[in-house]
């Protein structure tokens, strides 16, 4: 079965390039696209969905923002299945700091420049967002069109989720993940040790759930 995966903001299909697939299930990737002017993100969702094959059954997969952006796609099509890695079903799984930034617009006055600099992959909340002693952050964060990181980062922190409750959701979660704690996440298998990157760092533990859920 054709099993689409979205990667995380600003990453490419590099972050599940350490799991392990059941080959009972082809992997393919929807790349990220530029948002439109003024997009909103179930009409961005639409382009992405537009990837998709849905005359056929098929399982999407989401990793951090990605995960949100599934869930967008769900509103559109009907996925067999849909898997989330390190990310949130709701409002209430964000936690106070990004609820703080949403209600005071921090990231909208950031100079778009500083979003295509070198010193945005070193600027200390961003590296905690992944992993601070992660060496080669810059090879899995490689889409950094100035535009596509403020909407995205806009659309993650001011998301307000207005699909039907989702059949077959499934949910993997690290207890270390800084981005979204996981003292706020919800029915969610946890992996003990998992920041943010796990699909790279705890790529076993990973893949090991991930197919039991394939297969199930």
């Amino acid at each position: 079965m054709k099993t689409y995966f979205i990667s995380g903001l600003g990453g490419d299909e590099t972050a599940f390039e350490r799991l392990t697939i059941n080959s009972e299930f082809e992997p393919l990737f929807i790349d990220w696209k530029i948002p439109e002017k003024n997009e909103d993100i179930l009409h961005y969702a639409k382009r992405m969905a537009n990837e998709i094959n849905d005359n056929e059954p098929f399982i999407l997969v989401g990793y951090s923002f990605g995960g949100i952006i599934a869930q967008e796609i769900n509103r559109l099509i009907s996925p067999e299945k849909t898997i989330l890695i390190s990310s949130v079903k709701n409002r209430e799984e964000l936690s106070p700091f990004i609820q703080m930034v949403s209600k005071t617009g921090i990231h909208k006055v950031t100079p778009i420049s500083f979003f295509t600099s070198d010193g945005f992959l070193s600027y200390a909340f961003f590296r905690k967002m992944y992993d601070r002693k992660m060496p080669l952050l810059k090879k899995y964060f490689n889409v950094r069109d100035p535009y596509y990181l403020k909407w995205s980062i806009n659309q993650s922190v001011n998301w307000q989720p207005k699909h039907q409750p989702i059949e077959k959701l499934y949910h993997i979660h690290g207890d270390k993940d800084i981005v979204f704690p996981i003292k706020y996440i919800k029915n969610a298998e946890i992996i003990k040790n998992g920041t943010h990157l796990m699909p790279i760092q705890k790529h076993k533990q990973v893949s090991d759930i991930l197919n039991n859920y394939l297969l199930r």
